[in-house]
């Protein structure tokens, strides 16, 4: 009778295993699936922010550019159309602050602050356009009515602002990846790497 109950209690350990094994097999697959399944939705949430930073990145420079060229123009002594000038700034600042604001959704704002001469310069240059009108009666932007050389200091402030915000973009883009932002140019990391 032993060899009975020893085959009898072998059956009914080996049934256990087995039951415990169909239970315990699709469990751990279903977790292997759902720990793949988060990863993978981290990386295409960190492509969604990459993709708001090269956004951001490319509005700032934009902007940046425009007023830029606005600058040397008045540098050079030539007048801008101010209507046009100004309908093209806001529209390039509405897009900066869209795609700064973009930005929020992955753990990044850039404050209206954080533009500083990007703002400044539009501010002034718009408060400065009633004095001159050419021939048909438009309004221009004149050097001389900002006192004189006044452009060639904002062109320094700008671009300081612009390396200011890239500085914080990349470092963020760093802190998405993990790993240091390379410069084509030279090959080196912008800055180091962080512990």
């Amino acid at each position: 009778m032993s060899n009975t109950i020893a085959g009898l209690l072998g059956g009914v350990v080996g049934a256990l295993i087995s039951a415990l094994a169909m239970f315990l097999g699709p469990l751990a697959h279903q977790r292997q699936i759902a720990r793949q399944e988060r990863a993978r939705a981290d990386r295409e949430a960190t492509q969604v922010q990459l993709q708001r930073v090269a956004r951001a990145r490319t509005a700032i420079r934009a902007w940046h550019d425009f007023l830029r060229r606005a600058l040397t123009d008045l540098e050079a002594g030539r007048a801008l159309d101010a209507e046009r000038f100004l309908a093209q700034a806001d529209a390039m600042r509405d897009e900066a602050r869209a795609a700064s604001d973009d930005l929020l959704g992955g753990g990044l704002w850039i404050g209206s602050n954080q533009f500083g001469a990007f703002v400044q310069v539009t501010e002034v240059l718009r408060d400065h356009h009633a004095g001159r009108a050419d021939a048909d009666g438009r309004a221009l932007l004149v050097e001389d009515d900002l006192g004189g050389r006044a452009a060639l200091g904002w062109k320094d402030d700008l671009h300081d602002s612009r390396a200011r915000l890239n500085e914080e973009l990349l470092a963020y883009v760093e802190q998405l990846r993990d790993i240091p932002v390379e410069v084509i140019d030279t090959g080196t990391p912008v800055r180091p790497r962080r512990p």
